[in-house]
């Protein structure tokens, strides 16, 4: 790959032609479709296939495959409709007599409505296109009669109709959440379609382009199913979901595997589970005889030990055979027990003694299912050569603490140049699969607005010219709109590594925004490319505001519902950014300080649903400060969250802590609730208090409706005879139908 920019026209050493965001009218449009060129930049011959027009079929959809293949002949026929208006027919046709090798289904579009088939010669002109390619690789091959759509493997085909459509000038932003009210992506009105003659080949980059759910607390039975479209949509090929994150019992893959299996069997995507640690399989509580050398890993030296934890996981994955990749990683903590770093010498080479054992063992029992491993803290660096990865082990490169004012390889970078040359090491000495698992989405930002779009394509250029087989972060729909245009990089250069990251910022403010908001949306996502780690507050808010004023100015410039939807969410999440600073900003222990907290803590919890937040546990941490400190693992305060996002509606109370006089006035209490399906709803609430507080009135009716949240001011006092001390005033929120919602707890403090 070159890092030259790109261009339209396909080079003769790449034989194919990679896409980004279409720019201008061709990305808008959708009338002024794209010819396709050929493997040698040649355009493809013939006149247009005429799809429909005023509102009539002239073609037909025709499949051959397995699910995927029919999913896929489905969402063009869909899509085609939403565009011109006409249903085309949808029909399955036989199997080809000779099928070219790795082609395991197909779409076409046929001209006339009576049906069709596709030639022999056709597939071999696919073939030949296809020959040497990589699995997931796809073509378009279309004149006046016939557009074939195939590739190598399952989701090839889905990823061809998807191709085919961005031509036509659909636009994938977004997974369809709530908070987007329709408008992630964008279809086209086009009466009369006919599309150009083309000859289109596109390959992957790298093999592994991977969505993680990694905390999942807004990841739920509901947002599930978009992501999965969405990350088909945009050529990501494999989901990874905890089997059971912390070992809480709270994100857990067996309570989505039923929606995951589903949605991602019908696309052809992978499923990956597994994650920290051992201990999910082997807790400490149920084999103590297993843990003597007291832990955080269990005894790995111990043959018992060790038979037990692959027994347990073969176990596991016996019994879910949708599973295709197994994360084995130790616990999250940052170093191994002494014992065991006695016997092996570093925790790469006690880390290395598990999951060869375990790659082992599924080649025999289960050899659908891939082992990866995860470089990271302690196990960063590659093992010494007597442990060596199997090299049938999927590595995954997890730099935590790096830097992001610049990419990983970056010799100016001090905090990076160590990642680098781990990376460097794993490459020379694994020769099987090295992929990077990246934070450009990460907890401990607390959603602030962080776009590194020149780091992440410099880590991406650094990262191919090590031979990496692919990339992963993860994401939260509690605060995708926030990280919108970082996820469609991400998945771009997981496709494309050489893609050119400007050019693909222009395309996309074209498409989303409109030409006359470019501008000021260009400055909106330079001021806001700043590491948060690594810049003071007093600078982040300079920064934030200006960024604000950017998006105020985009606000004024753009056409339509769509664009004005997603600048109101970016204004809402730079408002709470300029919140977050205000914590920094503000003196120790002053009045500000605790302004500033407040203020934090409403905004996030009105803002939760809108795609700009989420109220995970460093900004919990935030708005309480270092006296009300929980940790990590708190299930109950996880729990709350996972369950606030899996509900209809939810509520609140402003302020989180009140402190009363015994006998003294009355004080302020705003009881508030917000839609998170934002399908409407009625909430009605209920106070409990304990004796000797009052709170009036003690119940009401809330009425909340997509961003409109509503909210009832309340008095609470404390009688004179009230225990001093700290108490819980407990809301209780449920829906007209009684359908129960999270309840909220107010800290009393009577003095």
């Amino acid at each position: 790959m070159n890092d030259s920019p790109r261009t339209d026209a396909t080079t003769p050493a790449e034989g194919v032609r990679r896409r980004g965001f279409l720019a201008g009218a061709a990305g808008l449009a959708g009338a002024a479709l794209i010819a396709g060129t050929t493997a040698t930049g040649a355009a493809a011959s013939g006149g247009p296939l005429r799809v429909a027009s005023g509102g009539r079929a002239h073609a037909s959809v025709l499949w051959w495959g397995g699910a995927s293949a029919r999913f896929a002949a489905a969402e063009l026929r869909d899509y085609l409709r939403a565009i011109t208006g006409a249903r085309l027919p949808l029909r399955a046709v036989p199997a080809p007599a000779a099928a070219p090798g790795g082609v395991t289904g197909l779409v076409a579009l046929h001209t006339g409505t009576g049906g069709g088939r596709i030639t022999a010669s056709r597939l071999a002109d696919a073939g030949h296109e296809l020959a040497g390619a990589p699995e997931d690789s796809f073509t378009l091959l279309g004149d006046a009669t016939c557009l074939l759509l195939t590739g190598l493997g399952d989701r090839a085909p889905l990823y061809a109709v998807y191709a085919l459509l961005e031509r036509a000038g659909v636009r994938f932003f977004a997974p369809a959440f709530p908070a987007y009210e329709g408008h992630h992506e964008h279809v086209p009105a086009i009466r009369d379609l006919a599309l150009p003659a083309v000859r289109h080949t596109d390959r992957p980059a790298t093999g592994l382009r991977r969505q993680y759910a990694e905390e999942g607390f807004s990841h739920t039975a509901a947002s599930l199913p978009p992501l999965l479209d969405w990350m088909a949509k945009n050529r990501l090929n494999t989901f990874v979901y905890p089997t059971d994150y912390l070992g809480l019992g709270v994100t857990a893959y067996d309570k989505v595997r039923d929606v995951l299996a589903r949605e991602a069997g019908k696309r052809g995507l992978r499923i990956e589970t597994g994650g920290h640690g051992y201990d999910s399989f082997l807790p400490k509580a149920d084999h103590p005889q297993f843990y003597e050398s007291g832990g955080p890993v269990f005894d790995i030296y111990n043959p018992e030990a060790l038979d037990a934890y692959v027994g347990k996981v073969v176990a596991f994955l016996r019994e879910r055979p949708e599973i295709t990749v197994f994360d084995c990683w130790p616990p999250d903590v940052g170093a191994f027990q002494k014992p065991v770093l006695d016997r092996y010498g570093t925790a790469s080479n006690a880390e290395s003694v598990v999951v060869n054992e375990l790659a082992e063992v599924l080649r025999r029992e289960l050899p659908g299912v891939r082992v990866e491993r995860i470089a990271y803290a302690s196990t960063v660096r590659p093992p010494d050569a007597e442990y060596a990865s199997d090299p049938e082990v999927v590595v995954d490169f997890a730099a935590y603490s790096r830097n992001y004012d610049g990419h990983l390889g970056d010799p100016a970078i001090g905090a990076n140049v160590p990642f680098a040359d781990a990376l460097r090491a794993w490459r020379t000495t694994h020769s099987g699969p090295l992929a990077m698992y990246e934070y450009y989405r990460r907890y401990r930002w607390r959603s602030l607005p962080v776009h590194p779009l020149a780091t992440i394509a410099g880590d991406a250029a650094f990262e191919a010219g090590l031979g990496l087989d692919g990339i992963g972060m993860y994401s939260e729909p509690g605060d995708w709109i926030t990280y919108e245009h970082v996820q469609s990089l991400v998945a771009a250069l997981a496709w494309d590594s050489s893609l050119d990251a400007e050019e693909f910022l222009d395309g996309y403010l074209h498409a989303r925004f409109g030409d006359r908001a470019v501008p000021a949306m260009r400055r909106y996502y330079d001021l806001t490319r700043l590491d948060p780690d690594t810049h003071a507050a007093g600078a982040l808010s300079t920064a934030y505001g200006q960024a604000r004023a950017a998006l105020r100015e985009a606000a004024g410039q753009v056409p339509g519902a769509a664009p004005r939807t997603v600048l109101d969410r970016l204004v809402r999440n730079t408002d709470l950014a300029l919140a977050d600073t205000r914590i920094g900003l503000a003196p120790a222990d002053s009045a500000e300080l605790d302004a500033a907290r407040r203020e934090y803590r409403a905004l996030v919890h009105r803002n939760r649903f809108n795609g700009i937040c989420l109220p995970n546990m460093q900004a919990w941490w935030r708005w309480n400060g270092p006296d009300g400190q929980v940790p990590y693992d708190d299930a109950r305060i996880r729990q709350d969250v996972v369950d606030s996002y899996a509900s209809p509606a939810a509520g609140f109370a402003d302020p989180g802590i009140l402190v009363l006089e015994r006998g003294g006035d009355a004080v302020r209490l705003d009881v508030e609730a917000q839609d998170a399906d934002f399908t409407g709803h009625t909430v009605r609430w209920t106070a409990t208090a304990p004796d000797g507080v009052l709170v009036r009135p003690s119940h009401g009716t809330l009425k909340v409706r997509g961003t409109r949240g509503d909210a009832q001011r309340v008095a609470v006092s404390a009688a004179p005879g009230a225990a001093a001390g700290t108490h819980s005033v407990t809301l209780d929120f449920h829906l007209a139908d009684g359908t129960r919602l999270v309840a909220s707890q107010v800290v009393a403090d009577i003095r």
